[in-house]
């Protein structure tokens, strides 16, 4: 019987694919992914001792990257977030899809979540301190319209 060795967090990669073509990326840190369901709530009369709750919607939050702070040259993802951030809406945004992976100790993918029609929503760099040594980071935040777990 082979050994279960639980997955580590430390270990993943992003990969994002767009009509430009595919393009992977290093970040420090992934978050947001989840998925729930909204639910209604509805009353049943004379029962006083529950309320019904009927699946509704799936929802779910905004991918969040964060990153060592790349320039402009070197990376068609700072240019496709500055071309949608700082664009004036006369083009349609382009969108990508992301395959997030969960890799093992020899690099295999264990896990993954693809996620589809995804857009840089919001782009911030952290702060600026003079009494650390620290790299610049900045963090790209991602609104898409499904998730679905693979593998």
């Amino acid at each position: 019987m082979a050994q279960w060795n639980p997955p580590v967090s430390f270990y993943f990669k992003i990969e994002f694919s767009k009509a430009s073509g595919v393009f992977d990326m290093a970040f420090k840190e992934i978050s947001g992914l989840s998925e729930s369901m909204e639910v209604e709530e509805v009353e049943e009369g004379g029962e006083s001792r529950f309320k019904h709750q009927l699946p509704k919607r799936r929802k779910h939050g905004n991918l969040v990257c964060k990153r060592a702070l790349y320039s402009l040259k070197e990376s068609p993802l700072a240019r496709w977030v500055r071309d949608v951030l700082e664009g004036d809406f006369t083009k349609p945004i382009e969108t990508a899809s992301a395959f997030v992976s969960l890799l093992d100790h020899k690099g295999d993918k264990i896990a993954g979540w693809y996620l589809t029609n995804l857009y840089p929503v919001k782009w911030e760099l952290e702060k600026f301190d003079s009494k650390k040594n620290e790299l610049a980071i900045e963090s790209i935040e991602f609104a898409f319209n499904t998730i679905e777990r693979k593998l």
